[in-house]
């Protein structure tokens, strides 16, 4: 772990001196020159630490992902002489690492297809359907992104206090995402526009090869030596609800209680013995076990933070529209949205704490469904902040209705 701690700092600082002066346009080879002694040193975890503090330098993230690309071709053939991490077939990591050996090969797959597109003696129509279909596969990898943003990156964060690359790679995602998406309808379209759809492909081929990269050469060598040894059986646990993406989902040889996080949790609550006990609610009385069979069951998600923006509760019912792990509990609201988005959380949450908001709806369109998302502030009986709740609720069939039922 000394490694890991005791990092060179005039090495840190070097790099990203040479990171930062290459985001905002200077020329790379005076750089490289200028840096070349902490190039030829550097590691993973310096790496790690060094665009934590480009990412807290408040650059644009735009320019941030292009300056860290421009970057890591410059570091990549340092980063690939570190010894590689051994991992145990069954170990959390070691899945991902399953998953991305799948997705690289289907990617190898669709670049013929998009080699017949470009084929000007192919019917390009035919071609544009297998290549929807090879799009429509690689989004099954969402389910691996899913797990980083919800299981690995929480834990990851309690750990390593360095943490902020994590919302860098979370862009890249959404990058992946809407280019999926994008991609889709390019090639629904009766004139396809080649130039486009090439342009969109190779991005996309980009992102999905670098954060393969980024996951195998940087962030799991890191994890590996910062997370908790124990942490990795309750990620496992944890990822059952999730799923995996084209390989078989483990069998978890011993079942226990995943818990939140213990910095954050009472210690009467981690003792589980209460669900007999009687919650008067000034309105009725409920038995703990009656309130979480209550709350369940409800047709709607709810998520509730605190007023220090610690998330500390999250319902459970039977069919739920955003991904949820108790790996969230105790984390910070903000780290539970990609980057981009972080400023309207922020903007939300001063107008719930100023007082001058004391609720927001938004409302979105979701795998054809319409999906309606509030935020609710919750405040004490002097009117103080105590935290505030998201409840997201399907509307879709509710929109349908007319006229009235009074029957069974």
């Amino acid at each position: 772990m000394s490694e890991f701690i005791n990092n060179n700092q005039a090495r840190i600082d070097s790099l990203y001196d040479f990171c930062y002066r290459l985001t905002i346009g200077e020329k790379g080879s005076a750089l490289i020159k200028e840096h070349q002694a902490a190039i030829d040193d550097l590691t993973a975890n310096d790496i790690i630490l060094v665009v934590h503090r480009l990412v807290e330098s408040d650059l644009p993230m735009g320019d941030l992902k292009i300056g860290i690309n421009k970057a890591l071709n410059v570091f990549h053939k340092q980063i690939l002489s570190q010894e590689p991490v051994s991992l145990p077939e069954d170990h959390f990591l070691a899945y991902l690492k399953k998953e991305n050996r799948e997705l690289e090969r289907r990617l190898q797959n669709l670049k013929l297809w998009v080699k017949d597109f470009n084929n000007d003696n192919l019917d390009i129509s035919k071609v544009a359907e297998h290549l929807r279909i090879g799009i429509e596969d690689l989004m099954q990898m969402e389910k691996h992104y899913i797990r980083k943003e919800n299981i690995l990156f929480p834990y990851f964060e309690k750990e390593y206090p360095q943490y902020k690359c994590l919302g860098v790679m979370w862009s890249i995602h959404d990058d992946i995402r809407n280019r999926q998406k994008a991609l889709l309808l390019a090639l629904l379209e009766v004139n396809l526009d080649k130039k486009h759809i090439n342009k969109l492909l190779g991005d996309l081929f980009f992102d999905m090869y670098t954060i393969i990269f980024r996951e195998e050469y940087l962030l799991f060598p890191v994890a590996l030596n910062a997370v908790n040894h124990d942490a990795w059986e309750d990620m496992l646990q944890q990822s059952e609800e999730l799923g995996y993406a084209y390989i078989q989902a483990p069998k978890i040889k011993k079942k226990k209680e995943v818990k939140a996080d213990k910095s954050f949790e009472s210690d009467f609550l981690s003792e589980n013995k209460l669900e007999n006990t009687l919650l008067n609610f000034d309105t009725g009385l409920m038995t703990l076990k009656q309130a979480i069979l209550l709350l369940n069951n409800l047709p709607v998600d709810i998520t509730m933070i605190d007023e220090n923006d610690k998330v500390c509760f999250f319902s459970n019912p039977k069919e739920r529209f955003f991904p949820r792990s108790k790996a969230i509990i105790g984390r910070t609201v903000q780290n539970c949205h990609p980057p981009e988005s972080v400023h309207i959380v922020d903007e939300l949450v001063r107008a719930f704490k100023d007082g001058s908001k004391d609720s927001e709806p938004f409302w979105i369109e979701m795998k054809g469904r319409f999906v309606l998302i509030q935020y609710f502030a919750l405040r004490d009986e002097e009117g103080a902040y105590k935290g505030c709740i998201e409840v997201s609720q399907d509307l879709t069939d509710i929109r349908k209705l007319s006229g009235e039922k009074r029957l069974m």
